[in-house]
């Protein structure tokens, strides 16, 4: 048995030299799970599942002005977060309904608003431990509690947009794909163009929002090519997410937990997910080749101390006092042996 270990691990060892994209999983794997990043994961969850409902109150509280001008504006918000956790919103038992949330604007604007304050907030200061964790940067001076607080706020609005724009672009660019089509003057046989065009435009949004992430929360100084190569994985991982939405819905509709928690399990798995994709991108980034190469430890210089006698002796420099004080003890020995000569010589003639 040890001996077949041992075949295995030297032929993974040939692999990952073979392979530089098997070493670079690896790697991240490694890396991911000496960080416990599945903790902050779930640290991260928690406060993304606290800060959904906020954010929906507030997004339709202002699509609840902007459909005065758009009329159209209401539909497709509900299609774009449809797009990205399908039957989220609906007329369903385990559905947020839109008139529930009409009916109560006002107050679900300013409710929303506070619960975003507090929840958005917190899970900005998770993702930012958690990535500062995964990037292995030192502790940093924060700033004053103001300061700081007004910092991640604005952090937070960016980040909200950038995401809102990244979720919302292929519901909506899918829902007009026809009317793009008459406006370009094409077949609507060239549907899939639209696609293929709006999951790349998607991708970019997405990679985009890992790239903000990245810098805004972390900073971790890596060179650009490693950090978009993890903002580009991160951006097909999540891609991946929002299309396979409606099966883990499918999947956790028959299970007793679903019956109890029903949306609210749903919920926290799909952010669970998410925020394990974004850890899972920032570890890839860190032990992208050129990371790896940016981090050669160089040797220390050695730490040079006051000089020792034995070398000011070696090095044939002598201090004048110490040459001083030689003259004189070999005067006295001088004198005392002449002394004890004398004295011998007396004692003789005696």
């Amino acid at each position: 048995m040890p001996a077949l270990v041992d075949r295995a691990k030297r032929r993974v060892a040939e692999l990952r030299q073979r392979l530089p994209v098997l070493d670079h999983a690896l790697l991240t794997q490694e890396h991911y799970g000496a960080t416990k990043s599945g903790r902050y994961a779930g640290a991260v969850t928690y406060f993304g599942f606290l800060s959904v409902f906020p954010v929906l109150a507030i997004a339709f509280f202002a699509v609840g002005w902007i459909a005065q001008v758009f009329p159209d504006a209401q539909d497709t918000l509900v299609r774009a977060i449809n797009e990205m956790i399908p039957g989220l919103i609906g007329d369903g038992d385990n559905q947020i309904q839109v008139s529930q949330i009409e009916s109560s604007a006002a107050t679900v604007g300013v409710l929303g608003l506070l619960g975003l304050l507090y929840a958005g907030l917190g899970w900005l200061s998770a993702l930012r431990d958690a990535l500062t964790t995964v990037f292995e940067l030192p502790g940093r001076e924060q700033p004053n509690f103001v300061v700081g607080k007004v910092r991640d706020l604005v952090a937070l609005v960016f980040i909200g947009v950038v995401l809102m724009i990244a979720v919302g672009f292929t519901g909506i660019v899918s829902g007009f794909s026809r009317d793009l089509l008459g406006w370009a003057g094409l077949s609507t046989e060239l549907g899939w163009l639209v696609e293929v065009v709006t999951i790349a435009l998607g991708l970019l949004a997405n990679a985009v929002l890992f790239m903000s992430m990245f810098r805004l929360l972390a900073a971790p100084g890596l060179p650009w090519r490693a950090m978009w190569s993890g903002a580009l994985l991160g951006a097909v991982a999540f891609e991946i997410l929002k299309q396979i939405s409606g099966l883990l819905i499918s999947a956790t509709q028959g299970q007793p937990a679903f019956q109890v928690f029903g949306l609210a399990l749903i919920l926290l798995v799909w952010i669970n997910y998410f925020s394990q994709v974004i850890l899972y991108s920032a570890s890839w980034a860190w032990t992208h080749p050129r990371a790896r190469a940016q981090r050669v430890v160089e040797p220390a210089e050695p730490v040079q101390g006051p000089p020792s006698p034995a070398v000011e002796e070696s090095s044939g420099q002598s201090h004048p006092k110490s040459r001083k004080g030689a003259f004189v003890a070999g005067a006295a020995l001088g004198v005392a042996a002449t002394a004890a000569a004398v004295a011998k010589g007396r004692s003789d003639d005696a």
